[in-house]
């Protein structure tokens, strides 16, 4: 008979107090991430259909931003200024039960009334995404929300008049000199 070997065995506590580090898992640690880095906050992906103009607009817009704004940051500054504008519009009709003044009966209306060229009335044939902020995200479905219940806009409408607004803003504006970041180019929609 085999002589029974007891099953505890005596061990050395300084290595039972290290706990075990699986040799892939400190491999796939030290090895550097690839591909784009991560901004503060991952952007979110919104489906738009948009004209082939409009897609050569987005690439002219981002010549106009600041050195330290690129392409990636235009949906964004895009909604900001749609949502200044609508929230001016609250404001202008705030002691009425009306989100939306009344002489705005359609989505041309408002491209009129913001002195903005009428948009093509075919419907684009091509989508694309865009990448937003979370909160952009939010306020591009209010916006969405408020001109779809009032004027039956779908999203890439409503993105079309905000890259739209955004031109403008940079005609007007110019900030291609300027030193600002995405946060300053918001403050400043906002202010005016």
């Amino acid at each position: 008979m085999k002589a029974d070997k007891p099953k505890d065995r005596p061990r050395d506590k300084a290595t039972d107090e290290e706990p075990r580090v699986s040799t892939l898992k400190e491999l796939m640690r030290d090895k550097p991430r690839r591909g784009r880095p991560r901004r503060q906050v991952a952007r979110q992906n919104v489906y738009v259909a948009l004209h082939p103009e409009q897609k050569a607009q987005l690439n002219a817009l981002a010549a106009k931003l600041p050195p330290t704004l690129g392409r990636p940051d235009l949906p964004d500054l895009a909604v900001s200024v749609l949502t200044a504008r609508v929230e001016a519009l609250r404001t202008a009709v705030v002691g009425r039960t009306r989100e939306i003044p009344e002489g705005v009966t359609d989505l041309e209306s408002l491209y009129l009334l913001w002195d903005l060229a009428l948009p093509r009335r075919e419907q684009a044939e091509r989508w694309t995404s865009i990448r937003l902020s979370p909160q952009q995200v939010l306020e591009m479905g209010r916006l969405h929300g408020t001109l779809n219940a009032a004027f039956g806009a779908n999203r890439s409408e409503v993105f079309g008049l905000a890259l739209a607004l955004l031109a403008q803003f940079l005609e007007r504006h110019p900030l291609h000199e300027a030193e600002m970041g995405l946060s300053d180019v918001r403050e400043m929609i906002f202010r005016q």
